[in-house]
């Protein structure tokens, strides 16, 4: 049998969103990271803070990330991109989900997102193919979202693959848990084209990238 590997990397878009309800809004309201830090410096101790801001009005919240904690113990170039609001530090802040719980911030929905890697359609002279799935943050996205995208093919186009033992290694119900960690499925792509009838018919229409 002649397996091919390929790897898809699911990457969030943008920050992941809270919930709050808006002092100046008077209801609830999403909140995203505003891009800046605020650090408070008192004698040998820090307080920082990833300010965010109600996506409606000017209403910030600040999110705890140290809490006096010493200079000593603090690096000193994560210092500096805190001063200097670096926004890959507030992408990485915005995504450390015990931070956000530490602080009972209440999470808004999944991000947009987009999914890196080949078409399994893409390989040629293959007979199956193992799909590696990492996640660049652990956002919760559902195993059905990401194959409906991947292969082109709708929810019951999808969950017929596992039926027809296209989509190994999978059970129906886990097309509906929320993904957070790296997983290895494997896909029958043999068995994939002698459906009927057939899902995929050539890989002149399907998504390669």
């Amino acid at each position: 049998m002649i397996n091919g590997h390929i790897n898809w990397l699911i990457k969030p878009l943008g920050y992941q969103p809270i919930t709050k309800r808006c002092p100046s809004c008077e209801v609830k309201k999403l909140f995203l990271p505003a891009g800046t830090f605020r650090v408070n410096a008192q004698k040998k101790t820090l307080d920082v803070w990833n300010i965010y801001k109600c996506e409606k009005c000017d209403y910030t919240w600040n999110i705890d990330i140290h809490a006096r904690i010493n200079t000593n113990k603090l690096d000193p170039e994560l210092h500096q991109r805190f001063l200097h609001n670096d926004l890959d530090e507030v992408r990485r802040y915005a995504y450390n989900y015990s931070l956000l719980k530490r602080n009972h911030a209440e999470l808004g929905p999944t991000p947009p997102y987009e999914i890196q890697g080949p078409s399994p359609y893409a390989l040629t002279d293959t007979e199956q193919v193992i799909i590696t799935l990492d996640f660049e943050q652990a956002i919760p996205v559902r195993l059905i979202n990401i194959l409906t995208r991947k292969l082109c093919l709708s929810r019951g186009q999808v969950a017929r693959l596992i039926d027809e033992g296209v989509l190994l290694d999978l059970s129906p119900s886990d097309l509906n848990r929320k993904f957070k960690q790296s997983m290895t499925l494997r896909m029958s792509l043999v068995r994939l084209y002698q459906l009927d009838p057939p899902f995929v018919e050539s890989t002149s229409n399907v998504e390669v990238s």
